[in-house]
């Protein structure tokens, strides 16, 4: 993927997608081809608009690690917003690493994948308004995903 669009878009890409976050974001758009492990997909696309050697990985690229605090930061804000009905639905907040800068906010919820996708991209958006910098964390936090009870995707925004 990162080798066609810098030989579609020339050598600025290796900027575009480095600095801007493209390679997050075209991991994304991958869906289920790089939903377990975007983190890896995310290295092969920097490292083909790089044209730097293919360096597969050993395993798994992407580290989850779950964040309590944030969640409960989030849920105050949203809970004097007066959207405590959206936020008590999320259980838990993970922060999958992707690289050594880019990370992802993941949000898990009771929501199923049929009724609960409106509720979801809801959910997401009051994330994208709350989110006001990276909270202490190194690094940038490019994108929110919010998970159904099934551990499927049911909305992601930008941050």
């Amino acid at each position: 993927m990162g080798k066609a669009v810098h030989d579609s878009s020339g050598k600025g890409a290796a900027v575009r997608e480095t600095v801007w976050g493209g390679c997050t974001r075209r991991a994304l758009q991958a869906d289920d081809g790089a939903e377990m492990d975007r983190g890896s997909w995310v290295r092969g696309c920097l490292n083909g608009v790089a044209h730097a050697p293919e360096q597969l990985p050993s395993g798994p690229v992407t580290r989850r690690t779950t964040d309590a605090g944030m969640l409960e930061r989030f849920r105050a804000w949203a809970r004097t917003g007066g959207e405590a009905q959206q936020v008590d639905h999320a259980r838990a907040l993970t922060v999958a690493q992707l690289t050594a800068h880019d990370y992802d906010i993941e949000l898990s919820t009771d929501h199923s994948a049929g009724s609960g996708k409106p509720a979801a991209e809801a959910l997401a958006q009051s994330f994208v308004e709350w989110w006001d910098g990276d909270h202490g964390r190194a690094g940038t936090a490019r994108n929110v995903l919010v998970l159904g009870a099934d551990g499927k995707r049911l909305a992601a925004r930008r941050i």
